[in-house]
């Protein structure tokens, strides 16, 4: 294992092209790299097993999936150690996918660095159609799981009292953004993955966003409502359900328009796949007891250009929210995904990448 240990204030890394592929890529940054008061460890590679998956996921539960899509991403998977101000460790997994193209460039003859948020409660697998599309089209991709969501570790399965709410997701991702991507990035944030895009753009717009996608985005709903104050114990016990095979089928369902070709047992196999690990019930339990997002106040005060868009037929979020971006967000414009539920990085992923591309063209 290569680790690099980057302290604060003084001491600057260099960080070389990456041996594998010979370009600047998520880890090994062409630059030097400052980080921040803490020190940063970043280890690679992840350890995986015999047949190439990550070795901390429950295998019996790999082996029921067989989307090929999931099982590349899950193959792709790294971590990033990053101690974060109010967290401390967090054990960061994300996927990062070169740019393949040829033709986009910025004027210092970079691509795009696109980060993606998913939703509540699920992972970077929910982006497994899509980063590779979006990759060959317009920059590099970087898809992560933050703390207490997806595959990321900051601890529950060790101590179930840790406080984790949106200021902790935002230091996270800060985090991140600097110390793995290390440049301002295109920020994507899908259904509750949205309110931490809003969220984390609303704090570094022009420092580390350069500008915003919101894809069947939660922005205008504040809080979780009563579950917030409910005694641990229920807590727990809804979180639970949210683990249920029932559950996560109607879910699935509700996710998309075409149902019978999407909603299948291995999308909800592939969609509850971090439950099984330790400490995610403790974590949701945790963000639940947090209060959760607040952002709808805070969209007037983003002045970055963003794109809505949104599943003509979702189910999840009305349609009628899209136009409620348009009323608030000063520089923004609208994109219908056609015959596409909640999810079209997962339903229409070639339609969502053209629509970031004309988004892209235009600026």
């Amino acid at each position: 294992m290569v680790r690099l240990n980057i302290f604060s204030k003084s001491s600057v890394l260099f960080v070389p092209k990456c041996p594998t592929t010979g370009r600047v890529c998520a880890l090994h940054r062409n630059t030097t790299c400052r980080a921040s008061t803490d020190t940063t460890t970043l280890d690679f590679p992840l350890e995986k097993n015999q047949d190439g998956f990550p070795s901390f996921i429950p295998k019996e539960y790999v082996d029921e999936i067989r989307e090929p899509a999931a099982l590349d991403v899950l193959k792709k998977m790294q971590m990033a150690n990053l101690m974060v101000p109010s967290m401390g460790l967090v054990k960061t997994a994300y996927v990062f996918e070169p740019y393949s193209g040829t033709a986009r460039s910025d004027s210092d003859g970079q691509v795009p660095a696109f980060v993606l948020l998913h939703g509540f409660d699920s992972s970077m697998l929910e982006f497994r159609r899509f980063i590779s599309k979006l990759a060959i089209k317009v920059g590099d991709v970087y898809a992560v799981d933050l703390a207490g969501w997806g595959f990321s570790d900051c601890g529950f399965s060790e101590n179930s009292n840790i406080t984790l709410g949106p200021e902790q997701k935002r230091e996270h991702l800060q985090k991140f953004v600097e110390d793995v991507v290390g440049r301002p990035v295109v920020l994507l944030g899908t259904s509750l993955g949205g309110s931490v895009a809003i969220d984390f753009a609303a704090s570094y717009q022009n420092e580390w966003v350069d500008k915003l996608v919101l894809v069947d985005a939660q922005g205008f709903i504040d809080g979780i409502g009563p579950m917030s104050s409910m005694p641990r114990f229920l807590s727990v016990l809804g979180v639970q359900v949210l683990k249920s095979v029932g559950l996560r089928q109607m879910a699935n369902k509700m996710a998309y328009f075409d149902k019978e070709k999407y909603a299948t047992d291995d999308a909800m196999r592939i969609g509850r796949l971090h439950t099984h690990l330790d400490g995610w019930t403790d974590a949701n339990v945790a963000f639940m007891q947090s209060g959760g997002y607040a952002v709808s106040s805070k969209l007037k005060d983003i002045s970055l250009p963003c794109l809505v868009a949104w599943g003509r037929n979702d189910e999840i979020l009305d349609p009628s929210n899209a136009d409620k971006f348009l009323e608030v967000l000063p520089d923004a414009r609208l994109t219908w995904i056609e015959e596409c539920g909640h999810v079209p990085a997962l339903e229409q992923p070639d339609a969502l990448v053209s629509a970031i591309e004309e988004f892209l063209s235009e600026e």
